[in-house]
């Protein structure tokens, strides 16, 4: 069966009777807001056919208005994630129609991709987010592209029932190698979905270690099965690497939670004195050092350790840094780890900045969604006054902008980035 075939046998008439989901008075706010998320407690009944995981609902408030289409999750909190806010069938023609937006975004507005890709790409970063959820309609589906190779994660119902129709469309669009299931176990058992599949889902996978391009300069991935954290690289840091690397000549460089040394690769190419680097894994440091060696950057010095180990072999050997980054990871997995979150990246501040010379700066990130960004920078602003010191915020800096995300959608904004001068 050929993809237009599926198209054809996918299209539903209009007078299909299809499952709607109303909601109590006085929720349906936050959508006529943008958001695209409906709350399991958000609803007041389903009318209609018993909806089964992943299903096509159509979404009403408490008068009968009309919200939008969307995937249905029952026995999730996110009872129904919106696709469309027309009254249009979820079709396998409209997912197709997603993925060639996503595309034409990144190749043709944002220039991402091999040199040949799009109309204003240069072959500069061939390492990128295609498709980000509901940044670009598609719920439950991210897709990031590894030179020849992309990266899936399939979170939601909806997605996992049209999974196959997908492949289909990236390998006709993308032609690419392999295509690698990076889906995170924890979020498909929350959806009450199977465990991720090991191995290629298209395709063959990598032999061992290969590279992508990254503003530019030469970065290493591990695909294989076992091998590498989350779909590869941390891809929503590219633009403020490229940021750092602005304030990185001249100076000795600290990169905490390092993972293959991204932000130290574009502070060595920017210029600066000596970099740093400060992991606890093992395997990431190794990534790291293929990273360093390829892009010829030779003065450096690695750390294989937990930060408040690696922190106190750096004080005890009197060293002092002009630009530091922190990019931890998920402080807060959960509501109920906020506190304790917040705490952790108060005392983390704290003790960089004890490392940290007069006039110098602090990159300073959260990827913890359930962080707001306020609180985030009370933490920060915390942190400062536990090391006596004083600081200025330069920049509020997110995700690059291959990962867009809907306007009211604040869940999207997880990744946030401080950029802070601290003066004494």
């Amino acid at each position: 069966m050929n993809p237009s075939q599926r198209v054809i046998q996918n299209i539903q008439p209009r007078s299909e009777r299809i499952t709607v989901v109303c909601l109590k008075k006085g929720n349906a706010k936050p959508l006529h807001g943008g958001h695209p998320w409906v709350f399991a407690d958000a609803i007041a009944r389903v009318d209609g056919p018993k909806p089964a995981p992943g299903d096509d609902v159509r979404v009403m408030d408490e008068r009968g208005t009309f919200l939008g289409r969307g995937f249905y999750s029952p026995g999730s909190a996110i009872a129904v994630r919106l696709l469309t806010r027309e009254d249009e069938s979820i079709t396998h023609a409209l997912i197709e129609q997603r993925i060639d937006e996503a595309l034409a975004l990144r190749c043709d507005v944002l220039g991402l991709g091999p040199a040949d890709a799009g109309k204003k790409s240069n072959g500069a970063t061939t390492a990128f987010r295609l498709i980000n959820s509901e940044g670009d309609g598609l719920p439950g589906l991210i897709v990031d592209v590894y030179g020849d190779y992309l990266a899936i994660q399939s979170g939601t119902s909806g997605i996992e029932r049209r999974i196959e129709a997908i492949l289909d469309v990236l390998e006709d669009r993308l032609k690419p190698k392999g295509i690698l299931d990076r889906s995170d176990a924890r979020t498909r058992a929350i959806e009450k979905l199977e465990l991720p599949k090991t191995g290629p889902l298209r395709g063959s996978e990598p032999k061992g270690i290969e590279f992508a391009r990254v503003n530019g300069h030469e970065h290493a991935f591990d695909l294989r099965s076992g091998h590498g954290q989350k779909t590869g690289l941390y891809l929503d840091q590219r633009q403020n690497r490229q940021r750092f690397a602005d304030f990185a000549k001249g100076r000795d460089v600290l990169d905490v939670f390092c993972y293959a040394g991204g932000f130290s690769i574009h502070a060595a190419q920017g210029g600066a004195k000596s970099v740093t680097l400060v992991d606890s894994s093992e395997e990431a440091l190794g990534l790291a050092k293929e990273n360093l060696d390829r892009n010829k950057i030779a003065d450096a010095d690695l750390y294989a350790a937990e930060w408040p180990e690696a922190f106190k072999m750096l004080r005890d050997a009197g060293r002092k840094f002009e630009l530091i980054v922190i990019d931890p990871p998920k402080f807060a997995r959960s509501r109920d780890t906020v506190l304790h979150a917040l705490s952790g990246y108060r005392d983390l501040n704290a003790q960089a900045l004890r490392m940290l010379a007069p006039g110098g700066v602090l990159f300073t990130c959260s990827c913890s969604g359930n962080i707001s960004e306020t609180d985030f920078e009370r933490a920060v602003a915390q942190g400062l006054r536990s090391a006596n010191r004083r600081g200025s915020i330069l920049e509020r800096r997110g995700a690059a902008d291959d990962h867009p995300t809907p306007p009211g959608f604040d869940q999207g904004r997880y990744l946030k980035c401080l950029v802070v001068q601290v003066n004494d």
